[in-house]
């Protein structure tokens, strides 16, 4: 089966009973291992860890890629429950691996263990991905980069399960800081949990200056205050914000994914403005709403930059992500050109 959206949450919490394995595939390999071990645990919450998990990699099948039918049938030495967990770093074997899955999900009695399968991107031919997808007692499961609705959410639950609440502003301000890393939303979420006293407080609610005083990067410079400082020409400001926010191990890619937010929102409105809304008019029609604090950067950032101008610069941010992504190249280096390029645009159309 499929799982989606904010299914994965539930179902990663609470996986049913009669699911046999668990494929986690996407670019995101952090995630993904969180998962896969946080989904361990779910699974075989007294297993052994010396005797009850088998860890394979798909080299291991490579020989014989029965093993995985024999671990998945194998009885436990001491009973109880057993877990076999397979990483899955190419599909060499893919055709030998979904004829498996298929089997035990028609035979289902045969599992003597549950199956965590961790993947990197796969397509949708993928035959493992599809085998999981199809199944009744299998389900893959996407793991992308957060986007900032996951990040709400997963934020305001994992404060409100430590019966903690946040303050809108704080949260608007914190999204951007853990843009396009669950893992770290996880670790900021329970360290600013413990700093509130888990909620010990009856009334216990993050504010701004928790945010500040606590947050990963929170100190320095937010992710939207390198942007907004780019795109309004503020170049110097803008190249600080940017060092202070890689020393403060704040990923450059969020910083590019933030950006491309930003210009296709400043281009949604920009095309409002030429169907002949007024900037006003405009920017309250987005989705999410502008930070009201923003309201007259957003509007100055409208009347600087022209329609064809913010266009070519969604382009140039996807050329950057492209070679990001399929070149190696250092990140670091090509969004702090493509920041300075930008603010210096915007600084000469002042």
């Amino acid at each position: 089966m499929k799982i989606t959206g904010t299914r994965q949450s539930n179902f990663l919490k609470h996986p049913p009973d009669d699911i046999i394995g668990v494929l986690l595939f996407g670019p995101d390999r952090g995630l993904a291992k969180t998962r896969a071990r946080d989904l361990s645990i779910r699974f075989l919450p007294e297993a052994d860890r010396d005797f009850g998990v088998t860890v394979m990699s798909t080299d291991d099948l490579s020989s014989d890629p029965a093993k995985l039918s024999d671990e998945m049938s194998a009885l436990s030495l001491l009973g109880g429950g057993r877990l076999v967990r397979l990483q899955l770093d190419h599909e060499r074997q893919g055709a030998a691996i979904t004829k498996i899955l298929k089997d035990l999900d028609a035979n289902p009695r045969k599992a003597e263990a549950k199956l965590i399968i961790e993947a990197g991107d796969m397509t949708p031919r993928s035959a493992i991905r599809k085998a999981c997808e199809a199944a009744k007692h299998f389900a893959a499961i996407g793991c992308y980069p957060a986007n900032a609705r996951d990040l709400r959410d997963q934020i305001t639950t994992g404060l409100a399960d430590k019966f903690i609440g946040i303050d809108p502003e704080a949260l608007d301000f914190w999204v951007p800081l853990l843009e396009g890393d669950f893992a770290l939303a996880d670790g900021e979420i329970e360290k600013m949990a413990l700093y509130k006293g888990y909620g010990e407080i009856e009334g216990a609610k993050v504010t701004m200056d928790d945010i500040r005083v606590i947050a990963a990067g929170g100190q320095s410079a937010s992710i939207d205050t390198i942007i907004m400082d780019a795109m309004s020409g503020r170049t110097d400001a803008c190249d600080a914000g940017f060092r202070r926010a890689v020393a403060g191990k704040i990923n450059p890619i969020a910083i590019l994914f933030g950006l491309q937010r930003h210009l296709l929102r400043l281009t949604e409105a920009s095309i409002k403005m030429e169907g002949g809304e007024s900037a006003n008019s405009a920017i309250k029609s987005l989705r999410p709403p502008v930070f009201g604090m923003q309201e007259g950067a957003f509007i100055g950032q409208l009347n600087r930059w022209p329609a064809r101008a913010l266009r070519g610069s969604v382009a140039r941010c996807q050329e950057a992500e492209r070679l990001v992504k399929s070149t190696g190249a250092p990140a670091e280096a090509i969004v702090s050109r493509l920041l300075l390029a930008l603010s210096s645009f915007a600084q000469k159309r002042h």
